[in-house]
């Protein structure tokens, strides 16, 4: 059964298939133990933590990742016109084509800001830095600025000590969106829903008790979309598969972010 509040409507479900071609994977010859990989094919495609548990969040694209789009004919035109809520048939339609796991699924309304690496709006080379040299006058460690663009969906605290900072990270290139359709969502102003696989990290330095939370949203649909509302500062649906088993987080860490997001 899903719940719903004025800013999300989310499920606990179980999903997937066991030949996805998109899933996780732990380590790499260099490093067998310490790093896990979102990958495309088998292949390794973004780095997306160091298993440290006191090491930044990170976002690297891997070189030679190729572009990721997941697409759903049957229910192209229920994403194009937008949810509303929690679609048995959109879930069914991406559910099969994710790694199997447990999944936290949302139904979100966000406004995206693009950010290019390096930028004062990215988190990587600002908030990031700040936070390990909060307590400390040195230089920052364990973190690492990220290497592609995306998208800043916004940040809010968690409690007295912690902060909530979400991401949606485009598998696509963005020079190769096709103008006809960023102008037609320009033109008529509908958004639709975008889909992404979501993975929560939490991290902090080891001298803080201080930490950061990253929900990064990996887009498999609506690549358009998120790019037309970022120009147009316009919001947009983001149904999101929240992967359980491959978040390093509790069950109460679990609930906490979607009791800050809305959850109730």
């Amino acid at each position: 059964m899903a719940s719903r509040t004025d800013r999300v409507t989310w499920a606990r479900m179980t999903l997937g298939a066991p030949d996805a071609v998109i899933g996780f994977a732990q380590g790499s010859a260099k490093n067998p133990w310490l790093e896990r990989f979102l990958t495309i094919n088998g292949v390794a495609g973004y780095l997306l933590a160091y298993s440290c548990g006191t090491c930044g969040l990170v976002l690297r694209r891997q070189p030679g990742t190729p572009p990721l789009q997941i697409s759903a004919q049957a229910v192209r035109d229920r994403l194009n016109h937008g949810l509303a809520d929690l679609d048995p048939e959109v879930i069914e339609a991406f559910g099969t084509r994710l790694p199997q796991d447990d999944y936290l699924v949302m139904l979100l309304e966000v406004r995206p800001v693009l950010v290019e690496p390096g930028s004062p709006q990215d988190y990587f080379a600002a908030e990031q830095p700040r936070l390990w040299t909060q307590d400390r006058l040195d230089e920052p460690e364990g973190t690492e600025p990220a290497n592609t663009a995306y998208y800043r969906l916004g940040d809010q605290p968690i409690g007295e000590r912690h902060r909530l900072f979400q991401f949606a990270v485009p598998m696509q290139p963005l020079d190769t969106m096709e103008q006809t359709t960023l102008a037609r969502y320009a033109d008529t102003g509908e958004s639709g829903t975008a889909v992404a696989l979501g993975v929560l990290d939490i991290s902090g330095p080891y001298f803080s008790d201080r930490e950061h939370w990253g929900l990064f949203h990996f887009l498999l649909d609506g690549h358009h979309k998120l790019l037309a509302a970022a120009r147009s500062g316009q919001a947009v649906r983001l149904l999101s598969f929240v992967s359980t088993g491959h978040s390093p987080a509790t069950e109460d860490q679990l609930r906490r972010l979607h009791e800050t997001l809305g959850g109730g």
